[in-house]
């Protein structure tokens, strides 16, 4: 069943693959649907551009078609210091993201109650933060597929 939904999920992203909006894998047995944050995110903000905007309408109508599963949407950042007002520090700057992609997903037609957001700051790389490359690669929203617990949790209770 999980590869049938990661296929279907790759067949209906083909487009934004595509154009390099969004990329999807399998870590850990997760499916994980990756956006870099440049098209998602002015930069040192958590409002949503309008292409991220687009982007994300898309993502979101491709999964209120998935049942049985829960949404975490995942904020990160590079390790370039960020110290405004709003962002104390890289971790308020990846949660806030993390949750202004919950809300749209929300409005796209995903429950609320299968989605959650966390921000992991600049702790969780998958590149060196040693040049713009990899800083670039670092700043992304992941959202990663989990189990819905609830149906599992029923299953094993019949």
């Amino acid at each position: 069943e999980r590869n049938a939904i990661y296929e279907n999920v790759i067949g209906r992203f083909r487009s934004l693959i595509e154009a390099g909006q969004l990329s999807v894998s399998i870590d850990r047995g997760r499916m994980v649907i990756n956006l870099p944050q440049d098209i998602l995110f002015p930069s040192g903000s958590a409002t949503l551009n309008a292409d991220g905007r687009g982007t994300l309408s898309e993502v979101g109508a491709v999964l209120t078609t998935i049942e049985d599963r829960r949404f975490q949407v995942e904020g990160h950042t590079d390790n370039v210091p960020i110290s405004t007002a709003r962002f104390p520090s890289n971790w308020e700057l990846s949660a806030a993201r993390a949750l202004s992609v919950v809300n749209l997903l929300q409005n796209s037609g995903v429950p609320p109650e299968r989605l959650s957001g966390a921000g992991y700051g600049e702790y969780q790389p998958v590149a060196s933060n040693d040049d713009a490359d990899g800083r670039r690669l670092n700043r992304r929203i992941e959202i990663v597929m989990l189990p819905n617990l609830d149906v599992i949790s029923n299953a094993l209770s019949d």
